[in-house]
């Protein structure tokens, strides 16, 4: 029997052994939110073994189900960063009148013009029609960013900006505050597919994906697959420990006062239910099937912040943007990527939503990237590393068809109103925190509890 066969073959027992009070339907026909373990199952001998102990910290499936349901509500954001350093031109072009020549002050990349469509303007050429053809469908959605500081010409300080708006060590950035502060606890917060990470003492709120390894960590299984190989119990014993250690737990955290009752016993107790609830539902968030491209990672990210297990993912933007050495590449590059972005965003228009009536009103998508490249060419027609960017923004929340920032001939950032996003000579020097800080009002979370002082760019706020 192939593994699709045994596959189907489990789901439709599962769904058999279904109570018809556990898989009731949301606003949207045909979504279902929640379903059950086969019997019996580990998180139905925890739920016993709490039960006969007297505790009821583990909630029943149901409950659990429910809690799923209402972490729908909240915002979700996908964000993919371009590691390396881009280009900012292709978002931000420098051309004179006639639309092809380039200003003085900045090359751009040859047999390139500037594309238009409502208020957006990009750098299109035969290199990248995809980019074209994406900002006319969904520039109605998209805010571009420019002249966006970074604050560093380097790598390593730039990505730390970029995720967390400071240079601070310890402070936690964009998705994991977010993922960390939702309606609910999600069993997988912040999924990391590739990209940087700075989690700071939100640390738990981050998961690495793969698929594998997740699933692996989850059953217990990689313990076989350890430089020294730890025996893999059979179901029956890893329930009765599952059990055993969840009973303990419990009850150790009912006598303890203050910290503790909410430190690492109920830390234990979390994990436990997260890990149930994964593997409860690996089947339906297709946990055994994930592929290795940034589409393939970016649907995977959709469908479980659909299903309200995660709120926040990031995935790495394939290609190489440290373009020193030449700067032929970035049109492919960008042409894969817009390519990439039309489908997501097709899909996030078709598929419906869970608290609204599609994915596309709920999940918030941000492009971004370290730093910048210097507006002329070096010697070897690539570009050096700049400390102003280009970052783009859409979906759900996002005021669209609109460019928010500038910056002059050269590449220099201009400073900006951040009510209006257009440029102002009182106003502010536009920056990375200032998005931060706009991602996490669309998330329902006070900015001030985070980086105190700091104004949103709020002109990116539909």
């Amino acid at each position: 029997m192939s593994k699709e066969s045994r596959q189907k073959d489990l789901l439709e027992a599962w769904k058999a052994s279904e109570s018809p009070c556990d898989h009731e339907h949301d606003a949207n026909p045909g979504v279902r939110m929640g379903t059950r373990m086969p019997s019996p199952s580990r998180r139905g001998l925890l739920k016993t073994a709490a039960a006969v102990a007297g505790v009821g910290l583990l909630g029943s499936t149901a409950a659990m189900v429910e809690q799923a349901r209402a972490a729908t509500g909240d915002r979700k954001f996908l964000f993919f960063f371009a590691g390396g350093g881009w280009d900012a031109t292709p978002l931000d072009p420098k051309y004179g009148p006639d639309g092809v020549a380039p200003i003085d002050g900045t090359d751009m990349d040859p047999m390139t013009q500037l594309g238009t469509a409502g208020n957006l303007s990009w750098c299109s050429g035969d290199d990248r029609p995809n980019v074209d053809r994406f900002f006319h469908r969904w520039g109605g959605h998209a805010a571009i960013l420019r002249g966006v500081n970074v604050h560093s010409a380097g790598h390593e300080a730039g990505m730390k900006w970029a995720m967390t708006g400071t240079s601070a060590s310890g402070v936690s950035d964009w998705p994991a505050i977010l993922a960390s502060n939702g309606s609910v606890d999600y069993p997988m917060p912040h999924l990391v597919f590739s990209g940087p990470a700075y989690p700071g003492r939100l640390g738990a709120a981050v998961v690495r994906g793969g698929g594998g390894v997740l699933l692996q960590l989850i059953s217990g299984s990689i313990n076989g697959r350890a430089d020294r190989p730890a025996p893999v119990f059979a179901t029956p014993q890893d329930q009765m420990m599952d059990a055993f250690v969840f009973d303990r737990a419990a009850k150790f955290a009912q006598v303890q006062k203050g910290l503790a009752a909410q430190g690492k016993a109920d830390d234990l107790l979390s994990n436990i239910e997260r890990g149930m609830e994964l593997e409860g539902r690996r089947f339906e968030a297709g946990l055994d099937n994930q592929g290795n491209t940034m589409l393939d990672q970016s649907m995977m990210a959709l469908e479980v912040m659909r299903l309200g297990l995660t709120r926040c993912a990031i995935i790495g933007v394939p290609g190489g943007w440290d373009t020193h050495g030449g700067n032929r590449n970035v049109g492919p590059q960008w042409n894969s990527f817009t390519n990439d972005l039309d489908k997501i965003m097709d899909h996030l228009a078709s598929t419906p939503g869970s608290s609204a009536p599609w994915l596309i009103d709920e999940v918030t998508i941000v492009c971004m990237s370290e730093l910048g490249r210097t507006p002329k060419f070096n010697g070897a027609m690539g570009r050096d590393h700049w400390p102003w960017s280009s970052y783009m923004a859409l979906g759900s929340g996002i005021r669209g068809n609109q460019v928010i920032g500038a910056s002059d001939d050269g590449l220099i950032a201009m400073n900006i109103d951040l009510a209006t996003g257009q440029t102002s000579d009182t106003g502010t020097s536009f920056g990375t925190e200032h998005i931060g800080t706009a991602l996490l009002k669309l998330g329902g979370v006070d900015p001030e509890n985070w980086l105190p002082g700091v104004p949103a760019v709020d002109a990116l706020i539909a």
